[in-house]
């Protein structure tokens, strides 16, 4: 073989080898995020939160979304609940009453589809109908021989998801809600958590957040930042340095959990605290998150648990 063949040669497997190593698969998602909106009813002291966690692929279309509402009432014994309306499924009882012989899970299940493939604008532009107050899917469109529901908060909760998105590679994304009643305070809390991983199943994004809602407040934990006023408690606590704001210990933790396996985030070390478990003392994570994450752990789990 002379030396031009030769060089013909080296110069095609150099080409195949980068070809070889190009065709590895691009991450299904690119960008993840959650949207939370909530309202509390004065009159009746019922609480409505609801969810938009959705992930966008590399060109922009939505490519999971998950909507769900956490409707609760605490201070009534009988409606004081701890399921989502997604997971109450049949037991929610709107499938008699609704013009389409549809219950809540199911027309919410076909808003989801109906975004899915869809830019965030193109979903934000869809047409709608005034019904009960709100806004509904036109009637005539194919998406309203599905769903009839008012769709208004389903609107802004994506709205900030998307602009709430962080860039990510995932292959796949999961959430989970865990809701807990105060009656004396007329509160509920919902704890949200969103994770993302790889193909390796290490995480590679968490969001956490809690709406802790009642009279006057509406915003979740994060959301409020400073104003939730944790940090001076904190810094009296003495175990963080300076002290950490609610919304700096949930961001610690949730620095925590990437590039570990979600059985390695379970496994956490943690001990007995204000009737619930926070980080070990002594370990790192303790030194920037001393708040409980029991309910944390409760809904990463859940989102592991729902993995798409």
């Amino acid at each position: 073989m002379n030396k031009l063949m030769k060089v013909a040669v080296a110069s095609t497997l150099v080409v195949t080898m980068l070809a070889g190593c190009s065709s590895t698969p691009a991450a299904k998602y690119a960008k993840v995020g959650l949207g939370v909106v909530s309202s509390f009813n004065e009159e009746t002291n019922q609480v409505n939160t609801t969810m938009a966690a959705v992930a966008l692929d590399k060109d922009g279309k939505i490519a999971y979304i998950d909507l769900d509402v956490a409707q609760s009432t605490p201070t009534d014994e009988k409606k004081a609940l701890t399921e989502t309306k997604k997971e109450r499924g049949e037991a929610y009882g709107m499938k008699g009453s609704s013009p389409i012989g549809a219950e809540w899970n199911e027309q919410a299940a076909a808003l989801e589809e109906y975004c899915l493939g869809k830019t965030p604008a193109e979903v934000a532009g869809m047409e709608l109908d005034d019904y009960h107050g709100g806004k509904a899917p036109a009637a005539g469109t194919d998406l309203a021989s599905k769903c009839t529901i008012t769709i208004d908060d389903f609107l802004a909760a994506i709205e900030k998801a998307v602009a709430n998105a962080k860039e990510v590679e995932a292959d796949k994304v999961g959430v989970g809600e865990v809701m807990a009643n105060n009656a004396d305070k007329a509160q509920v809390d919902t704890t949200i958590a969103l994770v993302a991983t790889d193909a390796n199943g290490k995480v590679v994004y968490t969001k956490l957040d809690v709406a802790q809602i009642y009279k006057g407040v509406t915003e979740t934990k994060g959301e409020r930042k400073e104003a939730y006023g944790m940090k001076e408690t904190s810094a009296k606590n003495g175990k963080i340095e300076n002290g950490g704001e609610w919304y700096e210990q949930a961001a610690a933790f949730e620095a925590f959990t990437v590039g570990k396996t979600l059985e390695e985030v379970a496994a956490v070390e943690v001990e007995d605290y204000h009737g619930g478990k926070a980080p070990a003392t002594g370990s790192d994570l303790a030194s920037k998150c001393t708040i409980t994450i029991d309910a944390f752990l409760e809904a990463i789990a859940e989102a592991g648990a729902n993995l798409k």
